[in-house]
């Protein structure tokens, strides 16, 4: 933060943080292995909106690149509007590997071309007997944390499996440790 910002009381969105993406590779094992938790064969990356032209550049050359890849890799890629108005990109395949590579080039094409602070979660989907998990990564943060829901018209959630596999798995991802920061995401198109 400058001077000025302080001066003025402007604060700075810290810059996306992309490379932690990468734990999941290796993550994925204990989840599957010890825990039941297996990949759901979707994931996505949220923005926040804007409607200036550096983003909707960025946002076009980030869409072609993982189309491009998505092909190749045999995956699904879809573009949707939230009913809050944040942008998504979904991904669809069966693949873990391939889910993580597609989050992760979206998240760095767009910080690369100074959209950077629209990023604001990649979600893995996991699933296990009837339940999903949504392993959330805030890229503000640098960190990721869980998301079970049990209802979500009601907008109920299982804490406490939340707080169980996050104690389980500190050591193989990096975990937020402010819980007032692993904010639901109802609704989420993944």
């Amino acid at each position: 933060m400058s001077f000025l910002d302080a001066l003025l009381g402007r604060t700075r969105v810290p810059p996306a943080r992309t490379e932690p993406l990468f734990t999941l590779s290796t993550a994925v094992i204990t989840l599957e292995s010890d825990l039941g938790w297996h990949p759901g064969g979707r994931a996505g990356v949220v923005l926040r909106p804007a409607a200036d032209s550096l983003y909707a550049g960025a946002q076009e050359e980030t869409r072609e690149l993982v189309s491009l890849a998505a092909q190749e890799m045999a995956s699904g890629v879809e573009v949707k509007k939230d009913e809050f108005g944040y942008q998504w990109l979904l991904f669809a395949d069966r693949d873990w590997e391939d889910l993580v590579a597609l989050a992760h080039m979206a998240g760095q094409n767009l910080k690369e071309n100074g959209a950077g602070d629209r990023l604001l979660a990649a979600v893995f989907r996991l699933e296990k007997e009837g339940q999903v998990l949504y392993l959330i990564f805030s890229y503000k943060r640098g960190a990721f944390y869980p998301f079970i829901p049990v209802n979500d018209r009601e907008k109920q959630r299982d804490n406490a499996n939340e707080m169980r596999l996050a104690a389980l798995m500190e050591r193989e991802l990096p975990w937020e440790k402010d819980m007032a920061r692993w904010y639901p995401l109802w609704g989420c198109p993944v």
